[in-house]
């Protein structure tokens, strides 16, 4: 029966994902912004959500600026990530991910379309490009979504960070905001298809680290802070 049920879920996530996939992309000319885009795919997250059954909290939302760009620093245990941050984060922002998300059918083209960011780790050239990208939608006033670990834990604990997203905010002059999302690993694990219905998660948003005092060579340090503050947040502290 269990199998059944995820069978089940596993092709009501797909047709969610083609209709909100394919009603974006027609719409997508009216708002060459991204904007409207972004705003379907909170719509498919939070509908993902419910048919999980998937029950989020947010905590310390309020420590998000709300004039200001900046950089959402957040833990990456689960596939689930995606739709718990898109889902509940009720702002405009922009993603950084691996540009193999971007060559999927319907939703690479999503993505784009959204003005999301691809960047591929294994060319430092092309990476580097991707932050200036990145570097302009910061200058645009959009939050930019990193996940500094760059990739899924396979143990659902903190790993250590990448330093390219410290030396974006360092280079575009903006916060950083740690955030924590704890329980998804138990939702759908790194390497698994089956996701496990009624996980409670909950996300804790600490507050901003400012980078106004950090120059480049920094950046090691600036990453080492907003790690603390990462883990914090997951032991569900308020750094």
């Amino acid at each position: 029966m269990a199998f059944i049920k995820a069978i089940v879920l596993a092709v009501a996530v797909v047709i969610v994902t083609l209709v909100f996939g394919v009603t974006a992309i027609i719409l997508s000319p009216f708002n060459p912004s991204g904007n409207l885009v972004h705003l379907f795919a909170r719509w498919w997250s939070r509908t993902l959500l419910w048919l999980g059954r998937i029950p989020v909290t947010i905590l310390g939302l309020e420590n998000v600026p709300l004039d200001r760009a900046c950089i959402l620093a957040s833990n990456h245990a689960s596939a689930a990530d995606i739709p718990i941050l898109f889902g509940r984060l009720p702002i405009q922002f922009r993603v950084i991910a691996k540009d193999a998300l971007f060559r999927l059918p319907i939703l690479g083209l999503c993505m784009r379309l959204a003005g999301y960011i691809s960047i591929d780790r294994g060319s430092p050239a092309k990476a580097m490009r991707s932050l200036q990208r990145a570097v302009q939608k910061l200058q645009a006033g959009l939050p930019v979504l990193v996940f500094p670990e760059g990739t899924r834990s396979r143990s659902g604990e903190l790993q250590p960070f990448h330093k390219g997203a410290f030396l974006l905010a360092i280079q575009a002059g903006v916060p950083v905001v740690p955030i924590g999302i704890n329980g998804s690993f138990d939702i759908l694990t790194s390497g698994s298809l089956r996701i496990r219905p009624g996980v409670e998660v909950a996300i804790v948003i600490g507050p901003p680290v400012e980078t106004d005092t950090f120059s480049k060579k920094d950046r090691e340090q600036l990453s080492e802070t907003v790690h603390a503050a990462v883990a914090g947040c997951l032991h569900g502290e308020m750094p």
